[in-house]
């Protein structure tokens, strides 16, 4: 089905690669215009130029969404070339790896700026316009690991269970604004930061091939991700908010 996201202003944060890049590409693909932020200004110029080239419509903002003025100006560039967003995908992230008792204050610290904080400053900044426009969708990265307590992931395990908290209270609050807000929630995805991640493992094959079979399905791809966040993007899914949308290949089945 093509325009499911037709007449759409996107923005999407952490886009430059990655589910980020997956899902920019799927939203202008099925009419969305997106703004694609992120701090890395090669790749992210690079997936907003794929776009175009293919007769989508997309800008590129550089953006460190720890940064509030970074995020306010990032806001204008949107509402100046492309219009008022009435869809948000909170998508930038990072992983801290160590136990709990070896993470250094800084990484701690780190980790709960980019997949948290960020989501409060960014949304801060959109609800308003949102609100000024009848409503929207606003989709924040959550992951199965909200619901897992992996040993070796302390900070992001629960800073990933915050994000889906923090998605349940904005739903309650924003409801009334036609706002809806939904936690998307991926299994292990087979994307760059996952592949850098194996590379640093002193067995990766042995490492990859039990994360693989954690999973029923097996490691997901970007583009499961992305199809899911077209879901909670369109209108589709008027009636979904406050939700952890589980897209994990079944690991939380096991």
């Amino acid at each position: 089905m093509a325009n499911r996201l037709k007449d759409k202003i996107a923005i999407i944060t952490g886009a430059a690669r990655g589910i980020g890049a997956k899902t920019a590409e799927l939203f202008a693909a099925e009419g969305a215009s997106v703004a694609i932020w992120d701090l890395n200004e090669e790749r992210g110029k690079q997936t907003t130029q794929q776009i175009q080239d293919t007769g989508g419509t997309a800008i590129f903002c550089k953006c460190d969404v720890t940064d509030s003025a970074q995020i306010e100006q990032a806001t204008q560039q949107v509402t100046s070339d492309l219009g008022t967003p009435n869809v948000l995908f909170n998508n930038a992230g990072i992983a801290v790896v160590g136990e709990l008792e070896h993470i250094s204050e800084a990484d701690w610290d780190r980790q709960y700026a980019v997949n948290v904080k960020s989501i409060y400053l960014v949304s801060r900044a959109i609800i308003p316009l949102m609100r000024e426009v009848g409503g929207g969708s606003i989709i924040n990265m959550g992951s199965e690991s909200a619901f897992v307590g992996f040993p070796m992931h302390p900070a992001y395990t629960s800073s990933k269970a915050a994000v889906v908290h923090l998605t349940r209270s904005m739903a309650v609050r924003y409801a009334e604004d036609n706002i809806r807000v939904n936690s998307l929630c991926p299994g292990t995805i087979n994307t760059e930061l996952y592949q850098e991640f194996i590379a640093q493992q002193d067995d990766p094959e042995a490492v990859n091939r039990e994360i693989d079979e954690m999973h029923p399905l097996g490691i997901g791809e970007p583009v499961d991700i992305a199809w899911a966040a077209v879901y909670l993007a369109s209108d589709e899914s008027r009636y979904m908010t406050g939700a952890p949308m589980l897209v994990e290949g079944g690991i939380l089945s096991m």
